[in-house]
């Protein structure tokens, strides 16, 4: 998560206010992301649909969202395979890769 707000930050989205508008999230989830201090240690399914739907999300920052969920995807289905389990409980489906 802090890979996103470095991002953002890296963009010139300084303030709460303006990485959450960024994200198109409300200021409490932005600033969720921007500390790190997620109370599941990943961000949600719907939070990452709306700021990848969000047309204000810079490239680089959706890039980076991308690439979270990418590396989070591998390791819940690496856990998922261990436990015998063939599903992913992190999920996004189509979204998930391509950003659609």
């Amino acid at each position: 998560m802090l890979r996103i707000a470095n991002a953002l930050i890296a963009e010139g989205y300084t303030t709460l206010d303006a990485q959450a508008k960024a994200l198109g999230i409300n200021r409490a989830t932005a600033w969720t992301i921007v500390k790190g201090k997620h109370k599941l240690n990943r961000l949600n399914s719907g939070t990452i649909r709306r700021m990848l739907a969000n047309p204000k999300t810079p490239p680089s920052v959706r890039a980076v969202i991308k690439q979270y969920v990418t590396e989070f995807d591998d390791k819940q289905m690496a856990a998922a395979r261990k436990k015998g389990s063939a599903r992913s409980p992190f999920s996004l489906g189509r979204i998930s890769r391509s950003g659609r």
